[in-house]
């Protein structure tokens, strides 16, 4: 019996997680969300398993997250196997798209840009994971994973030359190291992280960059750069399918690396 933990769970990569997990009656899984307004076919799925539990929380309220890993506690008799933290923000509206030199006399949009992806994707992971670290410690398996992307990753971006999505790059490239660090600091401990791509997967996240014909070519494009074999995005099914065999896999030597859903440094998409 394992016991698991999915920040960020009412649809896309977090909820096939969730549906994925669930299918084993052996497994707990807790579908940690920001709110029940969008929480409908979370709430069916668990209505049909009753080894989901779904817990309503803010992670940028440290007394929230607090009160979270006491629900969290009284579910899993004081323990937590994995963490998997997939909350994310994917930068503003006003200039996600805007490579560096286009806000020179836009300082403040930049700021709000960096601003905001750094506080979802950087800080408000940093206080989940402390805040859930103590029911990590006394688990079995004692993992943390932290759903990161490809586009945070330098070589990539050299590859695809892709030079805007700023916030998001900078914050997903912040959050990795900070694997990294959690990585050495709890190695003795006996507790393994990893900070992971999914892939290109068709979320709503997805869809919503790509949201023209013109954008998705682009991205294709870009994306082809790296690797000729990419036809477009992959399935929720098949990036969740893909990232829990790497999670099966994570051990000491693999603890604190940045990898894709395959398992390695190279296939991103």
């Amino acid at each position: 019996m394992s016991s698991w933990a999915i920040v960020g769970a009412t649809r896309g990569i977090g909820f096939e997680f969730v549906k994925q997990l669930s299918s084993d009656s052996k497994n707990t899984v807790i579908a940690l969300i920001r709110s029940q307004a969008t929480a409908g076919q979370l709430n069916e799925l668990a209505a049909t398993r009753k080894n989901i539990h779904i817990i309503e929380t803010d992670i940028s309220s440290l007394s929230r997250l607090e009160e979270t890993a006491n629900s969290i506690s009284k579910v899993t008799n004081g323990s937590l196997d994995v963490l998997i933290y997939n909350a994310y923000s994917a930068g503003t509206d006003e200039a996600k798209l805007l490579p560096p030199s286009a806000f020179r006399g836009k300082e403040d949009a930049f700021k709000r840009e960096i601003d905001e992806s750094l506080s979802v994707n950087l800080f408000q992971a940093v206080y989940t994971i402390n805040a859930l670290l103590p029911l990590v410690e006394k688990s079995q398996q004692k993992k943390i994973v932290y759903i990161s992307s490809g586009i945070g990753d330098i070589p990539t971006t050299r590859a695809t030359e892709m030079p805007n999505l700023l916030g998001y790059s900078v914050s997903k490239a912040a959050g990795n190291i900070i694997m990294a660090k959690y990585a050495v600091e709890l190695k003795a401990k006996g507790i393994r992280t990893l900070a992971m791509s999914p892939g290109w997967v068709e979320t709503d996240a997805a869809r919503d960059i790509s949201n023209s014909p013109e954008a998705f070519q682009w991205m294709l494009s870009s994306f082809q750069k790296m690797d000729p074999r990419v036809k477009g995005m992959i399935s929720t099914e098949q990036s969740v399918k893909a990232q829990l065999s790497v999670i099966g896999s994570l051990d000491e030597k693999l603890s604190g690396a940045f990898v894709s859903h395959n398992g390695n440094d190279k296939d991103w998409f």
